[in-house]
C-alpha cells in the first residue's frame, strides 16, 4: 500500500467469540502469537473506543499554591493505591519529594538535598509498588532510597549497576535496565531484566542497541529510542528502528505475543536537518565531527513511547504531531488489537535559534479511570494535569 510501513503480512484468523466478531490478521512465529495491525482500528462489538479526557485539575509550577510550597518543577511523579500523588524536582534548599491528595491537595514533603540517608544529590526517578512503598533513585549515588507512604525512610538499596530504566512489578519483583557503552563496536547497549526484592537475582530477558554518535562510522540522525513498561500481566517492549513491534513478555521474562501494525511514515523535513546542521556546528568541532557522520532516513521511526492503563490497555506514543505538542497515541487491547486512538500533549519543546527543532517526552500515567500527564505550558513552565476518562 503507497505510503503506509507494514510489519508482516498475516494469516487472516477468525476470533473465536462469535460470527459478528471481526476477523483478527494473526500468525505464529516460532510458536508466538503474531497480531497483526492496519492503519485503521478494528471495530470490536462491545468494547467502547472513543476516549473522551476532562481536565479534572492541575498541579501547575508556575502557580502561587506551587511557589508556596516550595515546589518549582517536576522531573517525575508516581500514584499510590489511594489516588495520592508524589511529584519530584531537582534537589534544592527544598524538599525534593511533595506528595499530594488524590484532589492535589498539598499533604507533606520529604527528601532533603545532601549526601546523607534518604537524601538527594539528583532528580529522582520515583515509582509506588504494590505495598505503597515509593521507591526513589538517586543517579549519582547509585541508590535507591524505599519510603513509606508518610515519607519515612525504610529501606536503602544499592544496585550493582547504574540503572538507566526501574519500574515495579508487584509480588516484590521489578523491571530493571542499564546501559553499557561498546567503543569498538561504535554502540550503546541497553539490556533489560527482571529482579527480585533484594536485586540479587536477575533475570535478563531483552537487550536492543544504538550508534553510538562519538565511536560509530556513521550516526542516524533521526534514530529513535526504545519503549518500555508494564501493566498488572505483561510487560512491553519495543525498539522503533526497527519498525512497529512491540514484544509482549509475561512478568518471568518468556516472549508471549508480538504486535505489529502498520503506520503513516512521518517524513524528516529538510528544515528540520537545517536546524541540526546549524545546531551540531554552533558546538565546535565537537559537533562538526559528528555532523560529518550523520546520515538521514527518509522517514521517523513510527513510535516514541508507551504506557498502559489499569485495564491492560496498551497506549502507544507515534510521531504523528498536530500543532507544537500535541502526538497521537494508538491504543491496544490487553490482546494487541489496536481499536482506537487519542491525542496526548505530553513534551517539553526545544528551540534553536527561536524554531522548533526537537522535543522530549514526558511521562504518563493512567491510573482507574484517571489519566496523569506532565505537559509544558506555553509560558515554558510544566504542569502535572489530571483527567477524567471517559470511554464511549
Amino acid at each position: 500500500m503507497k505510503g503506509v510501513c507494514c510489519c508482516l503480512l498475516g494469516i487472516s484468523l477468525v476470533a473465536s467469540c462469535g460470527s459478528k466478531q471481526p476477523r483478527i490478521d494473526k500468525t505464529y512465529e516460532e510458536g508466538v502469537e503474531v497480531v497483526f495491525n492496519h492503519l485503521e482500528p478494528y471495530l470490536l462489538p462491545g468494547v467502547p473506543s472513543a476516549l473522551k479526557l476532562e481536565e479534572d485539575f492541575s498541579i501547575d509550577t508556575e502557580s502561587e499554591e506551587a511557589t508556596a510550597i516550595s515546589l518549582f518543577e517536576i522531573s517525575d511523579f508516581s500514584v499510590d493505591s489511594e489516588g495520592n500523588i508524589y511529584v519530584a524536582q531537582r534537589p534544592k534548599p527544598a524538599d525534593v519529594i511533595i506528595k499530594f491528595d488524590r484532589k492535589g491537595k498539598y499533604l507533606a514533603s520529604f527528601g532533603r538535598k545532601g549526601q546523607g540517608p534518604g537524601e538527594f544529590e539528583s532528580s529522582p526517578g520515583i515509582e509506588v509498588d504494590g505495598e505503597d512503598h515509593l521507591f526513589a533513585s538517586d543517579v549519582s549515588k547509585r541508590e535507591l532510597f524505599v519510603f513509606d507512604r508518610e515519607g519515612t525512610l525504610i529501606r536503602e538499596i544499592r544496585p550493582d549497576r547504574d540503572l538507566l530504566y526501574f519500574e515495579c512489578l508487584g509480588a516484590k519483583k521489578y523491571l530493571l535496565g542499564w546501559q553499557t557503552r561498546d567503543p569498538e563496536k561504535g554502540v550503546f547497549r541497553n539490556d533489560f531484566a527482571i529482579s527480585s526484592e533484594s536485586m540479587d537475582n536477575i533475570k535478563e530477558f531483552q537487550s536492543c542497541e544504538f550508534e553510538d554518535a562519538i565511536a560509530a562510522p556513521r550516526y542516524n540522525a533521526a534514530m529513535g529510542s526504545f519503549a518500555i513498561g508494564a501493566s498488572a500481566t505483561y510487560i512491553y517492549f519495543g525498539d522503533s528502528n526497527k519498525g512497529y513491534e512491540i514484544l509482549v513478555f509475561d512478568l518471568n521474562g518468556n516472549l508471549v505475543r508480538k504486535i505489529r501494525k502498520e503506520f503513516r511514515p512521518v517524513p524528516v523535513s529538510d528544515e528540520y536537518k537545517e536546524l541540526v546542521r546549524k545546531l551540531m556546528e554552533s558546538r565546535g568541532s565537537h559537533g562538526k565531527m559528528v555532523l560529518a557522520k550523520m546520515y538521514w532516513p527518509s522517514h521517523k521511526t513510527p513510535f516514541r513511547k508507551l504506557f498502559t492503563d489499569t485495564n491492560g490497555r496498551l497506549y502507544v506514543m507515534t510521531n504523528e504531531r498536530e500543532g507544537e505538542r500535541t502526538y497521537w497515541y494508538d491504543i491496544f487491547t490487553s490482546e494487541g488489537v489496536f481499536f482506537g486512538r487519542t491525542r496526548l500533549d505530553n513534551v517539553k519543546v526545544n528551540y534553536y535559534e527561536g524554531k522548533r527543532y526537537d522535543d522530549r517526552a514526558l511521562r504518563v500515567m493512567a491510573r482507574g479511570d484517571r489519566l496523569y500527564c506532565l505537559r509544558e505550558k506555553d509560558s515554558g513552565y510544566v504542569a502535572l494535569t489530571i483527567y477524567k476518562m471517559k470511554w464511549n
